[in-house]
């Protein structure tokens, strides 16, 4: 009996003696502030994002990186609960609609992860969280707004407004294949790529009217079309410098033209033209700075709100379990990225394209 008593002593100082590590449910990688627990699901979700982004990265850093980004979602999380924010039905509806999207696309890459489609539900609906407080606190009417004319001095640093018109007007052949070509083609081909040379000679000449005031934008779009109405054939849209949609050598161009001049884009051959028109962004009869107007104030206000969700995350601490944290990370790495087409180069942040 003394025997047991003395060995049942020694186990209880043993784990007295145990790091707090420990502590926490048996799935959890961390423990914040006593209370929270987060599972491996939620702290792989973060650890293969930064695993990916950041392969010169020490799985030491990452790690602590992941941990950083937990803080910040119980953080998050949290505090919206605090100020009794709440998702509109139109705002549930948009998080469910882009988890489902991701989710047929990536879902099968998650899942061998250990990440599971509810987990993943609910880091799309902490990003929607994270947006509703951004803008409860520097939208017009939030607890400290952003002054209007930052956020539209933003917009017109970094995009353009254009008016455009584009025409394909031929499709050229490789050197190849026109030398293979029969006389009667070759000799139709020439006159098509002569048609061609004149039709952007004539457009060319429409847009030296314009920025010399014989035309106004509108006449030469008419002229350009053949249309009654420039509006059936006549594009507007909005240019950003780090926009996909167009060549970086588009972008560049009509950068470094001015507000009401009409200029030629076109390629080496001259097979397509863009004849625009370089308009006033902030123009309401575009409304382009409505549509654009939460893209510029997210960017505008992006290191007032780190700043203020790291000062929340100051409030908390975490436990790591590190045997857990290193186990989600072993498994990240034992996955075969590369057969899951799309996942080397996304991020699984959004579906949406940057405004």
């Amino acid at each position: 009996m003394k025997k047991t008593v003395t060995l049942l002593l020694l186990l209880a100082m043993l784990l007295a003696l145990l790091p707090s590590c420990a502590v926490g449910k048996a799935d959890s990688v961390l423990t914040i502030n006593e209370t929270t627990d987060i599972d491996s699901e939620v702290f792989t979700y973060f650890l293969h994002d930064i695993y990916y982004a950041h392969s010169e990265y020490s799985d030491t850093q990452r790690i602590e990186y992941a941990t950083s980004e937990c803080l910040k979602y119980v953080a998050v999380n949290t505090r919206f609960a605090q100020l009794g924010e709440k998702l509109t039905p139109t705002e549930k509806a948009a998080v469910s609609s882009e988890t489902n999207a991701l989710w047929r696309l990536y879902g099968k890459y998650l899942t061998e992860i250990g990440v599971s489609k509810d987990t993943f539900f609910k880091i799309k609906q902490y990003e929607a969280y994270r947006e509703k407080l951004r803008f409860a606190l520097y939208d017009t009417d939030g607890s400290n707004p952003i002054p209007e004319n930052y956020i539209k001095q933003y917009f017109t640093s970094n995009y353009v407004g254009i008016k455009y018109f584009y025409e394909e007007l031929y499709t050229p052949v490789s050197e190849s294949t026109l030398s293979a070509m029969s006389e009667s083609d070759k000799t139709a081909y020439e006159a098509i790529k002569k048609n061609a040379e004149e039709r952007y000679q004539t457009i060319s000449g429409i847009a030296n009217y314009v920025n010399s005031g014989v035309y106004t934008i509108d006449e030469a779009f008419m002229a350009i079309t053949g249309e009654v109405s420039a509006d059936i054939s006549v594009s507007a849209t909005v240019v950003g410098k780090n926009d996909s949609s167009f060549s970086p050598e588009f972008i560049e161009a009509v950068f470094k033209q001015s507000v009401g001049s009409a200029f030629i884009i076109t390629n080496s051959d001259k097979s397509y033209l863009y004849f625009i028109e370089r308009v006033d962004l902030l123009d309401p009869a575009y409304s382009f700075y409505q549509e654009y107007r939460k893209t510029c104030l997210a960017a505008v206000s992006e290191s007032y709100f780190v700043n203020e969700i790291n000062s929340w995350v100051q409030t908390y601490s975490a436990v790591r379990h590190l045997d857990a944290a290193k186990a989600c990370l072993k498994n990240i790495k034992s996955v075969d990225r590369s057969q899951y087409v799309g996942t080397d180069r996304f991020v699984f942040k959004s579906l949406s394209a940057e405004k």
